[in-house]
């Protein structure tokens, strides 16, 4: 089994990070044509102004000492917010994704809920937020005739 493990991003990583999140991204892009709020076309001003919030977290998903993606976590007031979290596409479906997941919730042992949205037609998305707990919540939101973003939320007892 891989060993999975979270490594802050470090500010000198920026611009890696804000290409590798493009990267991690590109396919659903092209699959929704999402031009207006797809990570895959943030700019690098705006990524290093969320990367940057003192309540936000940003971490390498590093699988056997790879980089194999990101996970943005967000502390608000009433929740963890799951932000950006992708998991680039020649390291999919080999469970570092949810193994990841957990060790995030795991950094905030305080945290009572994690809310986060996802893509409702990404059906592995959706599968492995519900496999961890995650239950849908509120009103879907239809981006374009390709894509609707669905919320998830977690309780932790």
């Amino acid at each position: 089994m891989n060993s999975i493990k979270l490594i802050k991003i470090k500010k000198h990583e920026i611009f890696k990070a804000w290409l590798l999140q493009r990267k991690g991204f590109n396919e659903t892009l092209k699959k929704y044509k999402d031009y207006k709020t797809s990570p895959a076309t943030e700019s690098f001003i705006r990524f290093i102004k969320k990367f940057t919030k003192q309540s936000t977290d940003n971490y390498w998903v590093i699988s056997n000492n790879k980089i194999t993606g990101a996970i943005c976590i967000v502390s608000k007031s009433d929740c963890m917010w799951l932000g950006r979290f992708y998991i680039l596409p020649e390291y999919r479906n080999k469970g570092i994704g949810q193994r990841a997941l957990l060790l995030a919730e795991n950094l905030y042992p305080n945290a009572k809920q994690w809310r986060l949205d996802t893509i409702f037609e990404e059906k592995n998305n959706v599968h492995l937020y519900q496999k961890l707990g995650y239950q849908e919540y509120g009103e879907r939101k239809t981006v374009n005739d390709k894509m609707t973003l669905v919320k998830f939320e977690k309780n932790i007892e």
